[in-house]
C-alpha cells in the first residue's frame, strides 16, 4: 500500500525501474532519469524541487529529462522557484520539452520562459532536435512541441522537429502528450518519453478523466509500438488541480535501456 495514497503533507516519490531491450540501441546500461508534471506552484515548492534535484543526482543518470508541466499555470508563478535546476545542471545534462501549463501561462511569450530555463543550463527542446553524445556512442533527442501552442503562433511541428536529426543515429523523442505518437507513424525511432495524464492521479476516477480527453490509449507505463519501438509514460510528480494522488504514484522513472 506504500505511495497510494500522496497528499502535499505526505508526498513520497519512488524510483520506479523501467528496462528496454532494443537491439538497434547500441550502448549497454544507458540510464535516463525522466520526470514530468511536476505543477510547481500549486502546493509544490522550491524545497520540494530542492529534494527532487537531489534524488535524481542520486541515481545518477546519464541524462534527465522533464517532459513538461514543470510548472503550475497560475497568474503568481515565479521562476525564482526554478533555481535548483542549477545545481541539477551542473551534475547532470537536462533536456526539457514544453507542457500545456508552460503554454497556457506564457501563452505568446513562451520564449521568455525557455530562455530563464536556459539561463539555469536546461538544454530546451520546441520543436527541435540534438545529438547527444556518450563516449563514442551517439543519438538524436527530438523534442516535440505542445498541442495548445497553435493558439500562440507556436504549434506543434512534427516535420521541423525531426528535419535536422542525423539519419545515421536512433532517436528518442520527447513529448508531453502521449498521445501525440500517433502522429508518427513515418518516422523512425526507438523510444518515445512523455506525460500528461498523472496515472490518472486518482485512477479509479482518474480514467474516466483520460478517457473524456481521448486519451485513455496513453493513459500511464510501457507501451509497445511495434517491434524495437516503445513509449513510456510517466505517471508524473505532482499534482493538476486537487492536491491527492490515489493509486497513481508519484515517480522518478529510471528508464534503462540494454
Amino acid at each position: 500500500m506504500e505511495h497510494n495514497f500522496i497528499s502535499p503533507f505526505n508526498h513520497k516519490i519512488k524510483k520506479k525501474i523501467v528496462r528496454f531491450s532494443i537491439s538497434k540501441f547500441k550502448l549497454k546500461g544507458y540510464k535516463i532519469a525522466h520526470i514530468s508534471d511536476i505543477h510547481l506552484g500549486y502546493y509544490l515548492g522550491e524545497s520540494f524541487l530542492d529534494e527532487l534535484v537531489t534524488n535524481i543526482i542520486d541515481i545518477k543518470p546519464n541524462i534527465c529529462v522533464i517532459t513538461g508541466d514543470l510548472i503550475a499555470c497560475i497568474k503568481s508563478f515565479s521562476t525564482d522557484i526554478l533555481a535548483p535546476l542549477k545545481r541539477l545542471t551542473k551534475e547532470i545534462d537536462t533536456y526539457f520539452v514544453l507542457g500545456n501549463h508552460e503554454m497556457g501561462l506564457y501563452k505568446f511569450r513562451v520564449e521568455n520562459f525557455l530562455s530563464k530555463l536556459r539561463d539555469l543550463g536546461i538544454y530546451t527542446l520546441h520543436n527541435q532536435s540534438v545529438v547527444v553524445k556518450s563516449g563514442n556512442y551517439k543519438f538524436n533527442l527530438v523534442g516535440i512541441g505542445e498541442k495548445i501552442g497553435k493558439y500562440y503562433n507556436s504549434p506543434v511541428d512534427i516535420e521541423k522537429s525531426f528535419s535536422k536529426i542525423d539519419k545515421s543515429l536512433e532517436t528518442i523523442v520527447l513529448v508531453h502528450r502521449p498521445n501525440t505518437v500517433k502522429y508518427l507513424k513515418d518516422y523512425n525511432f526507438i523510444l518515445a518519453l512523455s506525460g500528461h495524464n498523472h496515472g490518472g492521479q486518482i485512477t479509479k476516477l482518474g480514467l474516466l478523466t483520460s478517457i473524456i480527453r481521448n486519451e485513455w490509449r496513453y493513459l500511464n507505463g510501457k507501451i509497445s509500438l511495434g517491434e524495437d519501438k516503445f513509449i513510456y509514460i510517466t505517471s508524473g510528480v505532482g499534482y493538476s488541480r486537487f492536491p491527492i494522488r490515489l493509486f497513481a504514484p508519484s515517480e522518478i522513472a529510471i528508464i534503462e535501456i540494454n
